[in-house]
């Protein structure tokens, strides 16, 4: 087993200058081989200001205890720190968030200082690319009250395809509502999430890396269904994985939609035709 290489932090990263270290192109030869590395730091209030904004970014009613997204806030620096690490032998810029999982496990007050530690872990190569895991957590007196494995890949180069696929109608479940997105909104999630990627931003930078338009952030998707079912969830603990699928262009219309069978509920985030699917996901009642 590699040896995993540990940094320690005394206060949180600043995200804009790991920014402008991810631009720097990364000269690993073959075989890519992935270390090790995880980064912690203790002592961790939450930012009052970035969750009222977070919360409106995203849907989150007010409430005496954090959404159950805000962490990733919380943790994004961190996870930005390993990503532009010197020891990380893939670019930043090209890797594709697909699959990502969280559990809380009981409700999180405002008031808690937290000790957060992410770690990079299980790489492995497919005939899709090479696949690894960021791995966060949130404790408070030494007990985990949060984790989250956010699962990324790096595309193996392949051939394109020419042909053009039918788009039928998908499988929906009985409780739906559509949101309408706005052009602005990558912007608005980037300002409290500090996830700054141009693709998020406007038409003319997603352009720059093959995209029609802007396209919102996986985790605004996933944060805003949260939300959308905060009522539903109630304070009770859960688990809640999604994968990714197409991207949500912007602006644009989605369909939300859910069922519940006992302790699982099922959704997902579709186009505002019900032919396309941008998110699919199921949360676990514990």
């Amino acid at each position: 087993m590699n040896q995993t290489n540990t940094i320690h932090l005394t206060e949180s990263p600043n995200v804009i200058a790991l920014l402008s270290r991810a631009a720097l192109p990364k000269k690993a030869l073959p075989p890519v081989e992935i270390p090790n590395l995880s980064v912690d730091i203790k002592g961790v209030k939450v930012d009052t200001k970035r969750l009222r904004q977070f919360g409106k970014v995203c849907g989150f009613k007010s409430s005496a205890h954090l959404p159950a997204l805000f962490p990733h806030i919380m943790a994004f620096p961190l996870h930005m720190k390993l990503l532009t690490d010197s020891k990380f032998p893939l670019p930043l810029l090209g890797l594709v968030h697909y699959k990502n999982s969280i559990t809380q496990h009981r409700p999180l007050n405002l008031n808690e200082v937290f000790d957060i530690k992410c770690m990079i872990a299980n790489s492995h190569r497919s005939e899709l690319g090479i696949t690894f895991e960021v791995i966060s957590t949130l404790s408070t007196g030494g007990k985990i009250v949060w984790e989250e494995t956010s699962t990324f890949l790096q595309r193996a180069k392949k051939t394109t395809s020419n042909g053009q696929k039918a788009h039928t109608a998908l499988s929906t479940y009985q409780n739906r509502e559509s949101w309408r997105l706005s052009s602005a909104l990558g912007r608005q999630y980037a300002k409290v999430s500090g996830d700054f990627n141009l693709i998020h931003l406007f038409s003319w930078s997603a352009k720059l890396f093959g995209f029609n338009s802007a396209i919102i952030h996986g985790m605004w998707s996933k944060a805003r269904c949260l939300a959308a079912l905060s009522d539903t969830l109630g304070e009770r603990p859960f688990r809640a994985d999604v994968a990714f699928k197409l991207p949500v262009p912007l602006p644009g219309t989605v369909s939300f939609n859910w069922q519940q069978n006992n302790d699982l509920i099922d959704f997902q985030l579709l186009d505002k035709n019900q032919t396309k699917p941008h998110l699919k996901g199921t949360i676990t009642l514990l």
